[in-house]
């Protein structure tokens, strides 16, 4: 400091680290770690491979972290721009399970606003996630605005599901963002959505599931606005990579779908696009494993036995094996 400063009376700021006293008995609160420099907002840490994991405590420090997922869920407030992450995991089956061998098991609501939750790992797998039962969804969204990424979902023997979008009761998945994830094997199937607006679905792969990709049940309430893009679906089996009925005023475009008995012609009926009950969908620049459609009568494999559209969708420029299909498929 000059000595004109202190002549005109100018003192330094007093920068002092911030001192947090923490709630007694709850380890973890006395931390700086996470967000809590920030205004809003708030870190949790789920790792039930950590010595010690416990969803009794607060979760905002690593090395404190919660055991379950739900336990962070349950700890967010909606709209404060949260963010749960998660610790990686040796879960996948041919991994050597030390010194991480516990996976993710869990069956998950996620119904708070505005939530980041995100798997943390090296691998192109992602952190192993399977569901609490078989049958049942390892995540269920209700709330808005939220985002997941990073996770390897399985489902065991005992079969079990993926991702649920869910709109019920009042409560709306809409804006739901899925991506890098992975769903393989024995999902049966791997994203539902009911009644969600604007998802953004992009850069997952999907693995021999056992039923479906992505699903949106006939039965049920379509979707509307969505953005599927940039994924990958491959089977050497019967999934059906996008069934997507009732989808109204989507973008599904630069997905890349592999299925054995389209590419080898046999019938896969149904088991690549299918946007009937909806309308006005663009569905452009996808790659698919089938043949230009066989006129007029068709055949099994082709582009109208894989693939069907609504009536006033617009099927753009799609890649097939042996050239690109310029009209809506049948």
């Amino acid at each position: 400091m000059s000595g004109a400063d202190v002549a005109s009376g100018v003192l330094p700021l007093t920068r002092l680290n911030p001192w947090y006293p923490g709630q007694m008995g709850v380890p973890g609160t006395d931390t700086e770690t996470g967000l809590r420099l920030s205004a809003t907002g708030a870190i949790f840490y789920v790792d039930p491979n950590y010595p010690g994991a416990s969803d009794q405590r607060d979760g905002t420090n690593p090395t404190d972290p919660l055991r379950t997922i739900q336990a962070a869920v349950d700890r967010c407030e909606s709209y404060r721009n949260d963010v749960i992450i998660v610790g990686m995991n040796a879960g996948y089956g041919d991994s050597p399970g030390t010194p991480y061998p516990i996976p993710i098991v869990e069956s998950v609501l996620l119904n708070k606003h505005g939530v980041r939750l995100m798997g943390v790992s090296p691998s192109s797998f992602g952190v192993v996630w399977f569901p609490a039962t078989a049958a049942t969804f390892c995540l269920t969204v209700t709330g808005c605005d939220c985002a997941v990424e990073g996770f390897g979902f399985a489902a065991g023997m005992g079969g079990g599901d993926g991702i649920y979008g869910e709109w019920g009761g009042g409560a709306f998945g809409d804006n739901l963002t899925i991506r890098h994830c992975l769903f393989h094997g024995t999902v049966d199937t791997a994203i539902q959505l009911e009644f969600v607006w604007y998802a953004d679905i992009h850069h997952n792969a999907f693995w021999n599931c056992s039923e479906f990709g992505v699903f949106v049940n006939p039965m049920g309430s379509g979707i509307a606005y969505g953005r599927i893009h940039n994924n990958e679906f491959y089977t050497g089996a019967a999934m059906h990579a996008l069934d997507l009925q009732g989808a109204t005023e989507c973008i599904i475009s630069d997905n890349r779908l592999f299925n054995a008995d389209a590419a080898a012609g046999a019938a896969s009926t149904d088991e690549g696009i299918v946007t009937t009950g909806g309308q006005a969908n663009m569905v452009c620049n996808n790659w698919l494993s089938c043949l230009l459609p066989v006129l007029p009568a068709g055949a099994p494999g082709d582009y109208d036995d894989f693939n069907t559209a609504s009536g006033t969708d617009a099927w753009v420029n799609n890649h097939l094996m042996d050239g690109d299909a310029i009209t809506n498929p049948t």
